[in-house]
């Protein structure tokens, strides 16, 4: 693919204020020593203060619980500190680069069909991931006190809706509002479109501070960044990261046991049946391809914030 294609196989024009490889645009170009914000310094240091935060709010919560436990480690406690540090930092950050709300959560509706086939691509990566994390257990045991932290997090079977409303519902807003509308916006007008994704999806890594989730979340970044590129919307990422967390929290709750997929972190370590991997290769490798073709039969958004004109690596 050439610079003067997009990824829909169409002419790549200028668009008015983004500024073309050269320096040059249809609108008012800015200064080649200009950047915008966040680079990818700022995004990390953006990312430290949102960690700085949760922790200092779940120790407020310890030392200020009443129940000895109770309230602090409950998930809309979680819930609550999650929104309230995401959200400083996504308001300090949204006056800080100068772009309106609806410029950084752009909610443009999309198609049944992409939100199907999403589905079926999250589906498919999940399960995969899965037997990724199998594979990482079994060479690199999580230490016991992780394990027991992560079952207390996700003991959907325990306390169903409030687990439900920190995993589906909190997390994907929260998370994609940073990462998806603010961080990838900066990086694709600052760097490569390829380098923008891989770049925002080693953050939202890095946020989970979880080596043993390093793997998972790194592709869930890519796969959310593409779906944000091609779509013009937040609409599918926040959709696809729902479908992901909804994923595990019906794994935790359900009755039926399949090896290696329901199993929790602390568990010995099993591998999942051959059916269920070839599911999932199915359902991920399908998805994608009919993804693409359906991005590109359908047309462009009307406000294409996230292409910026000539980076197509």
């Amino acid at each position: 693919m050439t610079d003067s294609q997009d990824t829909s196989g169409h002419p790549a024009t200028p668009e008015a204020g983004w500024p073309t490889d050269s320096g040059q645009g249809t609108g008012p170009a800015r200064a080649p020593s200009t950047r915008s914000y966040p680079t990818f310094g700022r995004a990390l240091w953006l990312v430290v203060l949102v960690l700085v935060l949760q922790v200092t709010i779940g120790l407020s919560f310890t030392l200020l619980d009443p129940t000895g436990g109770t309230f602090s480690q409950h998930p809309l406690a979680l819930g609550l500190g999650n929104v309230v540090a995401f959200g400083l930092v996504i308001v300090g950050a949204t006056r800080r680069n100068g772009v309106g709300f609806r410029e950084t959560c752009p909610l443009s509706a999309a198609s049944a069909q992409v939100l199907f086939l999403t589905a079926v691509l999250i589906l498919g990566t999940v399960i995969l991931l899965s037997e990724v994390d199998n594979l990482t257990r079994l060479f690199f045991p999580p230490p016991a006190a992780l394990a027991e932290a992560f079952e207390g997090l996700l003991d959907t079977r325990a306390r169903p809706i409030s687990s439900f409303f920190l995993l589906v519902v909190v997390a994907p807003v929260t998370e994609e509002v940073l990462f998806r509308g603010l961080i990838l916006r900066g990086f694709l007008a600052n760097y490569s479109k390829r380098r923008a994704i891989l770049l925002s999806a080693f953050l939202f890594a890095v946020m989970h501070t979880n080596p043993w989730q390093f793997i998972s979340a790194l592709v869930a970044g890519v796969l959310l960044a593409w779906l944000l590129i091609e779509t013009g919307s937040l609409i599918p990422c926040l959709f696809a990261h729902a479908v992901a967390n909804g994923t595990a929290w019906l794994a935790g709750l359900t009755q039926v046991e399949i090896p290696g997929f329901t199993s929790s972190m602390g568990d010995a370590v099993q591998f999942q049946p051959f059916w269920l991997n070839a599911v999932g290769v199915a359902f991920a490798v399908g998805g994608y391809l009919l993804l693409r073709r359906a991005f590109r039969e359908e047309a462009r958004p009307p406000e294409d914030l996230y292409r910026r004109p000539g980076l197509t690596s």
